[in-house]
């Protein structure tokens, strides 16, 4: 099982904005904001950056997102 802010992040690379994931996650921003800077901190690296206005994701979150899915696509075939 991962943890729930990985759902998070997974939503927030869906849709790549922090407040649709939050409206589709029943949160609220700030708490979605709190999930990613979690994660950031765990990681040691920030996942996200704005460019001209526009959310996008960095190279280390690209390898996060790619090893979430990952381990959700085998979790599923296991389970």
């Amino acid at each position: 099982m991962l943890d729930f802010r990985v759902d998070t992040f997974l939503e927030v690379c869906r849709l790549m904005n922090y407040t649709r994931a939050a409206e589709q996650l029943n949160l609220t921003q700030p708490a979605v904001s709190q999930h990613i800077r979690w994660l950031e901190e765990q990681c040691g690296v920030k996942l996200f950056h704005y460019e001209n206005k526009q959310l996008n994701l960095t190279a280390a979150g690209q390898m996060l997102r790619s090893a979430a899915l990952n381990i959700i696509s085998a979790l599923e075939i296991e389970g």
